[in-house]
């Protein structure tokens, strides 16, 4: 009994490096969505904004309702985007440690 609970803390183990490996890389991850020329969003795997760059010629009085929405918007896509590839990589995690799909595992 005692040597399975061994092998279940070495599959526990190699599951946990698994997962930081994982997070590291979505961590490195970048995922670049634009609103056009005017607004661009950087963001991480892990749905952190790294860069919002927005253009110059439209830092008008005029244009600041038009810029907050496309702002919103463009973060908004940037970070379903991420959650996407985030998704993504811990399905593939499950798939190759030949674990079932439940729901909220990852």
């Amino acid at each position: 009994m005692l040597e399975n609970f061994g092998n279940i803390m070495e599959m526990v183990k190699s599951l946990q490096q698994s997962v930081n490996h994982v997070q590291e890389r979505l961590q490195n991850e970048r995922i670049e969505v634009a609103s056009g020329d005017a607004v661009k969003v950087i963001v991480n795997g892990q749905q952190s904004i790294v860069t919002i760059e927005i253009n110059s010629k439209y830092l008008t009085p005029d244009n600041a309702s038009l810029l907050q929405g496309l702002l919103t918007a463009t973060v908004n896509n940037a970070l379903a985007k991420s959650r996407e590839i985030q998704q993504a990589a811990m399905d593939k995690l499950a798939g190759d440690l030949n674990l079932p799909k439940i729901p909220g595992l990852f």
